[in-house]
């Protein structure tokens, strides 16, 4: 019977927790929100991508250039700023205030990131062995010339 006139004095009490969408939520000065990537400042060092837990960021390259891009996916983000404490350049990663957003189900956000993920790491295999094999052309080129270029007895 106490539990029936709890319920009914809750009916007419100030509830204790925020209208959400009504309200703003309150977020302190020290929230750790998105990480926000600075690409002129990145030295490419690849450390962001090794120190986060959750695998968050990563980065591809391009066979041909060589070029790095770096991709991050706030859906995996943890929050917890190790790749900004592991970057050694300054200001190359920040973490911002802004919330993350939630993923809805029509993006589809992990099968995306984890396809992403695997070819971006495919596409570093591929750079470093076409760069093995064009080292090792290179070395055959140079041996052949230089075996060439030998007086013969």
């Amino acid at each position: 019977m106490k539990s029936f006139f709890n319920a009914i004095g809750n009916l007419f009490r100030k509830p204790v927790t925020t209208p959400f969408p009504v309200a703003p939520t309150y977020i302190p000065d020290d929230y750790r929100g998105l990480i926000v990537f600075e690409e002129s400042l990145c030295i490419w060092c690849r450390k962001c991508e090794m120190a986060c837990p959750p695998g968050a960021i990563v980065f591809s390259q391009d066979i041909e250039t060589g070029k790095q891009e770096y991709h991050y996916s706030p859906y995996v983000c943890i929050y917890c700023k190790e790749c900004v404490r592991a970057c050694p350049a300054p200001g190359a990663l920040m973490q911002s205030g802004e919330p993350g957003h939630p993923g809805l189900k029509e993006q589809n956000v992990n099968n995306k990131w984890n396809k992403l993920f695997n070819e971006a790491l495919d596409s570093r295999a591929a750079y470093a062995a076409e760069k093995k094999r064009k080292q090792a052309e290179a070395k055959a080129a140079a041996a052949k010339a230089n075996e060439d270029n030998k007086p013969k007895d």
